[in-house]
């Protein structure tokens, strides 16, 4: 860095303030040349930069965020089908809790649950997720219901857009130390203490004009709401609709397709122009009372004599080969603001080799089980689960304080060799049946109640089908198992056991025997334990070892 003029000055009047300055302008050349984006200059004009915290970059957004991201999916089919697609992969059909509780599962299954009387939870989990990912963040508050009102349990959800919030409420401090923080209101260890709502939409048309909405908002206990929200960065009290980092790139896109749709249209009409030199051919449209009249239109296969002095210019329709290449990286740029694949997005799988779009599925699974286990398990199940047995102490039912969950598993690509994993861990015992049988969607209970009635069935018809693991293998042999009952006919599989009991004693005698008489005597015991079938020379195996343990080899002939 050279020196200037002043610097000289300084460094002769005062060496120490000079060695000061130089000091700083290295470090501040350093800063610049090591973060460009920190350097102030033509690169960086027009680049609004704060160091507000987040809710204040946050909250005077908000409102207009969503609404453009409400109309985009009112408008665009690819906003709706991202929308679609980030709910449907997080939720599927529904993340169920892995405990079994009769009270439980009769209110969620119903749409007792639903404030509106629509959904069960399920299509709750559902709403909840897509008003996240549409405005930003959801409202769920409590409603409790009286003994007589019949539901499995005195309780039911309402689902709130966050346009309840009364984001006037905005205080610094309030008397008790806490303050309002757009709406929410904190104690003063900062904990979230009410919720200021409104009693009806404030953009309802009915709320405008209804006496009973005049602006007031009632003050609703945090423990009575639950306020879902993906949030990005510490202290962030309120939630952005996920579309907008890609708003103004949804909204030039649309625009460059409605462009390009007019044209097309342009480019699909044919004009022609004729010019007359003399000025003798009546105008085009005209009646043309001459023996020869002039031909207005085209059709197919037409041959025209065009008369001396008249000419004919065909207009060059405008082409729209660019489009293709630029909507794919748009859209792939838009699929990745909003955390889903471009496949998934557009619908379009073309030239995708199956490796490709597999690693695309996992990696975009590792988003989806974020959304599950970060936002909607911890921010919306666990919380109703608590509300749910609170409500089941009131009635007197059996409170279970803590449940875990289970959500749908990855879409099966290749279910043969998925399907084959799949049992290999639970033979392993790195998935247990029940959490296999809760991934594809089914009731554990229900689930083996009924497969048990199904056995129950094929065993009473004496059918033997490939799909029973207790009588047939993998590879399509059958065994003979004699822990296998008939289930019709009890007193049989007491009858054989007797049978079998008798068999097994005759045979002690006769090895006790036979081992007494050498060579020959064994030779015949082998015969008669190979005669005697696999079921009664493995229990009378089992029997001589408890009752005779073999003893070690000493060296001498055995």
């Amino acid at each position: 860095m050279a020196a200037t003029w002043l610097d000289r000055a300084i460094g002769f009047l005062a060496p120490q303030a000079a060695l000061r300055r130089l000091r700083a302008q290295t470090a501040h050349a350093l800063l610049a040349r090591h973060y460009e984006g920190a350097a102030t200059g033509r690169r960086t004009q027009g680049w609004y930069r704060t160091t507000t915290d987040a809710n204040s970059a946050i909250g005077p957004s908000l409102a207009k965020l969503r609404d453009a991201a409400r109309d985009l999916v009112r408008n665009n089919p690819y906003a709706e089908s991202a929308l679609s697609t980030i709910v449907d992969h997080a939720v599927g059909w529904g993340i169920v809790a892995a405990t079994p509780h009769k009270a439980w599962q009769a209110w969620t299954e119903s749409t007792d649950i639903d404030a509106d009387g629509r959904h069960d939870l399920a299509g709750l989990e559902k709403l909840v997720m897509r008003t996240v990912v549409e405005s930003g963040e959801c409202l769920v508050r409590r409603r409790p219901r009286r003994l007589e009102d019949g539901f499995a349990l005195p309780l039911q959800l309402q689902v709130l857009e966050p346009d309840f919030l009364d984001t006037s409420r905005d205080l610094a401090s309030l008397p008790n130390g806490g303050k309002i923080v757009q709406g929410i209101e904190f104690d003063p260890l900062g904990k979230r203490a009410a919720y200021w709502l409104y009693r009806s939409h404030p953009g309802s048309s009915v709320s405008v004009t209804s006496i009973t909405f005049s602006g007031a908002s009632s003050r609703i206990p945090a423990e009575d709401v639950l306020h879902i929200y993906q949030s990005g960065r510490p202290g962030q009290v309120r939630g952005a609709s996920w579309f907008a980092p890609v708003l103004l790139r949804f909204k030039d896109f649309d625009e460059f397709e409605d462009a390009t749709l007019m044209k097309q249209k342009i480019a699909a009409c044919l004009a022609v122009l004729t010019s007359d030199i003399d000025g003798s051919a009546p105008a085009l449209g005209t009646a043309d009372d001459t023996a020869a009249p002039g031909i207005d239109s085209l059709y197919p296969g037409m041959i025209l004599n065009v008369p001396p002095g008249r000419n004919i210019h065909v207009v060059n329709p405008p082409t729209v080969a660019d489009y293709k290449d630029f909507s794919k990286t748009t859209l792939r740029a838009i699929a990745t603001g909003l955390g889903v694949t471009y496949e998934d997005l557009t619908g379009d799988y073309e030239n995708l080799p199956f490796s490709a779009a597999r690693m695309s599925r996992l990696r975009h699974q590792a988003r989806v089980d974020d959304w599950r286990w970060r936002l909607i398990v911890p921010q919306f199940l666990n919380p109703v689960w608590a509300w749910a047995m609170q409500s089941a102490a009131i009635l007197g039912l059996p409170v279970v304080h803590t449940t875990t969950w289970t959500a749908p598993p990855l879409p099966m690509i290749e279910p043969d060799k998925e399907g084959l994993a799949i049992q290999r861990n639970i033979r392993t015992g790195i998935t247990t049946l029940s959490e296999a049988i809760r991934e594809r969607g089914y009731n554990r209970e229900q689930f083996l109640d009924e497969l048990q009635a199904d056995f129950q069935e094929l065993t009473r018809r004496g059918l033997v089908l490939d799909c029973d693991p207790r009588l047939m293998t993998q590879a399509g042999q059958a065994m003979n198992v004699m822990w296998l009952t008939d289930a019709a006919n009890p007193g049989a599989a007491s009858a054989k056991k007797a049978a079998t009991d008798r068999a097994v004693a005759a045979v002690v005698a006769e090895a006790e025997q036979a081992q007494s008489t050498g060579i020959a005597g064994n030779e015949r015991f082998l015969r008669m334990l190979v005669d005697m079938g696999p079921d009664v020379s493995v229990q009378w195996l089992k029997q001589m070892f408890e009752d005779h343990p073999p003893q070690a080899n000493t060296g001498g002939a055995s």
